[in-house]
């Protein structure tokens, strides 16, 4: 399997622009002399995320990559004070994902998951939990994809979030999927 229940945009000329919008934010974020590190990590997560979405993940990849070592600072300085540290992770692991290097993502999605954690993000793993659990149903590892819905469904039902409804449909596509194998 290559992928399961991949996110589509609704309506791709909306993401388009949003793209395009983050693209221009980036832009004039970076002509600054002083950066704003936690604007700049939010608006690369956000970019990254939405070309992951649009299935360019290679240019989703090299974004993250070159703003890597900045996110790796900014996790020594002050992890807990930059949500966008999650988001970054949580795209950095899903690129790798979908690009097949799902043994490169699986350390990346653990250290994403504690640091939400850590933070008190509870939505945002959850939704590290879910792609984890997606990652590991792609693989096979049908039961270790179990646990990480299990948690992500109880968050979900915890935070009352409409997304439970997604992770309700994985764990059925999941359980049809370990009855044909």
């Amino acid at each position: 399997m290559t992928e399961f229940l991949r996110f589509t945009a609704p309506d791709p000329e909306a993401h388009a622009r949003s793209v395009t919008a983050l693209r221009e934010q980036l832009a004039l974020l970076q002509v600054g002399r002083a950066v704003d590190e936690a604007a700049l990590l939010e608006v690369v997560a956000d970019l990254a995320g939405l070309l992951i979405t649009a299935r360019q993940e290679d240019e989703a990849l090299q974004l993250l990559k070159a703003h890597e070592a900045l996110a790796e600072a900014a996790s020594q300085a002050s992890p807990v004070l930059f949500e966008a540290l999650g988001w970054f992770w949580c795209a950095y692991a899903t690129a790798l994902q979908y690009l097949g290097q799902r043994a490169e993502a699986e350390p990346i999605f653990a250290r994403t998951v504690a640091l939400c954690e850590a933070g008190g993000w509870a939505r945002l793993r959850a939704m590290v939990l879910q792609h984890w659990g997606r990652s590991l149903a792609e693989q096979g590892r049908f039961d270790e994809a179990e646990s990480r819905f299990h948690e992500a469904l109880a968050l979900r039902v915890q935070l009352q979030d409409p997304k439970q409804a997604t992770t309700r449909e994985a764990l059925a596509l999941l359980a049809q999927l370990r009855d044909r194998a």
